[in-house]
C-alpha cells in the first residue's frame, strides 16, 4: 500500500543536486571572472606576475620552479608523462562514475537497509559499533546525505581530470585517500575481509583500494614515472593484489571450494537483465562452478599465481617484453572476472562502483612497460603562453567547482546533518510517506472500543478518521505509532474534535474490550475524546483486517505480528491516503508532522 521509494526519494535529490550544481557554478563563474580581471591587470598587489602566482596553483609538479609563462615554453619537465595521464584520467572518470551511480533515484532511501545494515549485521561488534553513527546521520537525513556523497566524487572526479601535476591535483590525491579510507571502513566494511566468503571473485578487498593505490602512484614523483619506476611499482603492486588474493581464493573456510560457494557470484550476475551475449557465458560459467567447484576454483589459483608472479618477476628484469606479455594477460584476467563474476559491477542493485576488477585493469594498464617518457611533440612545445594564459579562467572555475564540491559543500552540510531527522528520513523508513490512494469506500465495521461503545465506520461520516491496527499486549512498535497519532492529534488544537482515531485490535487471544482498555490506560491515551481502540470476536476482526488488507501471523513465541500503517478516510467515507509507519521512536517527531498535515490537507 505504501508508494514507490524509487519515485518518492528521487525528485527531492534532484531538487538538492541542482541547488547545489547552481551554487558551485556561480562561485566557479565568479572565480573564472576575478582570475580573468586579475590577468588583465597584469601583476599581483605585491608585484609579483598574476600568471607566475596562478601558475603556482596550477601546473607546478614539484621540480621546478622557475618563471615559466615569461618563457614562453613549457620546459620537458613540466609535461606530465603519458603512463601518468593515463592513470589520473582513468580514476577520475571512475570517481565521476561512482558520483552518477550514487545518484541513482534508490539511493537515498536504499542505502542504509541494502548496504549498510546487512554490513552491520555481520560485522564484528566493534566495526557495527564505529559505523551505527553513518548509518544514523544516513536514516535522519537520506536526501542530504546522499547529496553530499554525490558532491564529494563528483569533484574529486572533476579536480583529477582538471589538475596535471600541480597543487590542486595533488590536494585532490590527498582528500581521496581520507575519503577512501572512510569508504572502506564505513561502507565496504573492510570489503568484506571480516565475515566470510570474500574472494577475487567477490571483489575483495574492495574496489576503494585500489582508488587507494592509483592515489598513491599518483603522488609518486613525476621523475619517477619518466624513468619507469612508477610503472614498475604498478605492476608490482598488482602482482602483490594477486598473489594475495590468490591465497584468499584458495582458503577453505572461505567457501570458494564449493558449488554453492564459488557459484554464488555468477548467480548473482545470472539474475540481472542485460543482453544474452553477456548473460549466456555468465549463466555457463556459473553452471560450470556449481558442478566442478574444485576444478574451477584451482584453474582460479593458478591463474592468479602465475600472473602475479610474472608481474613481481618481470619488473624485477630489463625485459620489457616478458613484462608486456604479464601485463596483458593481468589486464585480460581483470576485464574476464569484471564480465562473468563481477557482471561489469553495476547492473544490479545499488551498486556504488564498478567493483574491484576494473580499476584494477587501469592501475595494471598504467604500468605497461612501452609507454613514452613525454607525449610526442610536446617536450620542446613553444608558444603555449598564450593557450595557457587563455584556459586560466575555465581552469580557475572548474577548480572552483571541484574544491567547492569535495570541501564546501559538506562542510556547509554538516550541520544539517549532524540535526534532528527531517522530513525526508520519514519518507524513506515509511515506504515514501503518506501516499495517495484510490478513493473507494472505506469496509464497513461495527466493534466495541474501550469504553464498551459501539462503533460503526459507516457512522463516522462527516469527520476524517484514521484506521490504524494496534495489538494491546505489544511493547514495541504499536505504542509508537499510538503515541504518533496521538501527538499530532494534540497539535490540531480544535481542528481535533473533527478528527476520529480509530485503532483496531490485532490480536486474536487479547481481543476483549479489557485488552483495549488497558493498552489506553497504560499509554496515556485516555484523555483523547476521539480515541477509539476497537475490540471484537475473533472472526469479527478477522474479517475486518482483512477487508483492509492488513496479515496477522501467530508465532509460537513471541509477539504477534501483523501490519502496520494508517488509513486516511475522508469525511465522506472514502479513503484518500495511507501512510506505512515504521514505527522508529527517533522519527516519532517527523511521523507526527506528516499525520498532521495530512489531516489539514483533507479538512481543507
Amino acid at each position: 500500500m505504501s508508494g514507490d521509494v524509487l519515485t518518492d526519494m528521487f525528485p527531492q535529490l534532484a531538487s538538492m543536486l541542482m541547488l547545489i550544481l547552481a551554487g558551485l557554478l556561480v562561485m566557479g563563474l565568479l572565480t573564472g571572472a576575478a582570475v580573468w580581471w586579475w590577468q588583465q591587470r597584469g601583476v599581483s598587489p605585491d608585484g609579483t606576475s598574476s600568471e607566475a602566482v596562478l601558475r603556482d596553483v596550477t601546473w607546478p609538479n614539484g621540480a621546478s620552479h622557475q618563471p615559466r609563462f615569461a618563457a614562453g615554453s613549457r620546459a620537458a619537465d613540466e609535461i606530465e608523462p603519458p603512463a601518468r595521464r593515463f592513470l589520473r584520467i582513468g580514476f577520475g572518470l571512475l570517481w565521476l562514475v561512482d558520483g552518477l551511480l550514487q545518484a541513482q533515484p534508490a539511493m537515498p532511501a536504499g542505502f542504509v537497509a541494502h548496504t549498510l545494515t546487512p554490513g552491520i549485521s555481520s560485522s564484528p561488534s566493534w566495526l557495527a559499533d564505529l559505523v551505527q553513527p553513518l548509518a544514523k546521520a544516513w536514516a535522519h537525513h537520506p536526501v542530504t546525505a546522499d547529496a553530499v556523497t554525490v558532491s564529494i566524487e563528483l569533484g574529486l572526479g572533476l579536480l583529477l581530470l582538471l589538475g596535471g601535476q600541480g597543487l590542486l591535483a595533488r590536494a585532490a590525491l590527498w582528500a581521496s585517500l581520507i575519503i577512501s579510507a572512510v569508504v572502506w571502513v564505513g561502507g565496504e566494511f573492510f570489503g568484506g575481509l571480516l565475515t566470510t566468503g570474500a574472494s577475487w571473485l567477490s571483489g575483495a578487498p574492495g574496489a576503494i583500494v585500489v582508488y587507494v593505490l592509483a592515489a598513491a602512484l599518483l603522488l609518486v614523483r613525476g621523475e619517477r614515472w619518466k624513468n619507469g619506476e612508477a610503472g614498475r611499482l604498478a605492476r608490482c603492486a598488482v602482482g602483490v593484489w594477486m598473489l594475495a588474493m590468490a591465497v584468499l581464493q584458495a582458503l577453505p573456510w572461505e567457501g570458494s571450494w564449493s558449488g554453492r560457494g564459488l557459484s554464488a557470484m555468477f548467480e548473482l550476475g545470472a539474475h540481472n537483465s542485460q543482453p544474452a551475449a553477456f548473460l549466456n557465458p555468465i549463466t555457463g560459467a556459473g553452471q560450470l562452478a556449481q558442478s566442478q567447484p574444485v576444478v574451477v576454483n584451482a584453474t582460479v589459483v593458478v591463474i592468479l599465481v602465475t600472473v602475479g608472479a610474472g608481474l613481481l618477476l618481470s619488473s624485477a628484469s630489463t625485459s620489457d617484453s616478458s613484462a608486456s606479455a604479464f601485463v596483458t594477460a593481468g589486464i585480460t584476467v581483470c576485464l574476464v572476472t569484471w564480465w562473468l563474476a563481477q557482471d561489469f559491477g553495476v547492473l544490479g542493485g545499488l551498486a556504488t562502483d564498478p567493483n574491484t576488477a576494473l580499476p584494477l585493469a587501469v592501475v595494471l594498464a598504467a604500468g605497461w612497460p612501452r609507454w613514452p617518457s613525454y607525449a610526442t611533440g610536446r617536450t620542446e612545445a613553444t608558444g603555449r603562453s598564450a593557450p595557457l594564459k587563455r584556459s586560466l579562467p575555465v581552469r580557475a572555475s572548474l577548480g572552483t567547482v571541484g574544491v567547492g564540491a569535495v570541501l564546501l559543500v559538506p562542510l556547509l552540510l554538516l550541520g544539517t546533518l549532524l540535526g534532528h531527522p527531517d522530513a525526508s528520513a520519514v519518507e524513506a523508513d515509511s515506504s515514501g510517506g503518506v501516499t495517495l490512494i484510490p478513493h473507494r469506500l472505506a469496509p464497513e465495521f461495527t466493534l466495541t472500543d474501550q469504553t464498551g461503545g459501539t462503533v460503526v465506520m459507516s457512522r463516522l461520516r462527516g469527520t476524517v478518521t484514521l484506521v490504524t491496527f494496534l495489538d494491546p499486549v505489544c511493547s514495541d512498535d504499536c505504542p509508537i505509532i499510538a503515541h504518533q497519532i496521538a501527538a499530532a492529534d494534540r497539535a490540531l488544537g480544535p481542528l481535533a474534535e473533527r478528527v476520529k482515531i480509530v485503532a483496531i485490535d490485532t490480536n486474536p487471544i487479547f481481543h476483549r474490550v479489557e485488552d483495549v482498555a488497558a493498552f489506553t490506560r497504560s499509554h496515556g491515551l485516555g484523555d483523547l475524546p476521539n480515541w477509539h481502540f476497537l475490540a471484537g470476536t475473533s472472526t469479527q476482526l478477522e474479517d475486518v483486517l482483512s477487508a483492509y488488507g492488513i496479515v496477522v501471523q501467530v508465532p509460537a513465541v513471541g509477539m504477534v505480528s501483523h501490519g502496520e500503517g494508517i488509513y486516511f478516510v475522508s469525511p465522506d467515507g472514502t479513503t484518500a491516503a495511507y501512510l506505512g509507519d515504521g514505527a522508529n521512536p527517533q522519527l516519532s517527531g517527523g511521523y507526527s508532522t506528516l499525520i498532521q498535515q495530512e489531516i489539514r490537507r483533507l479538512l481543507s
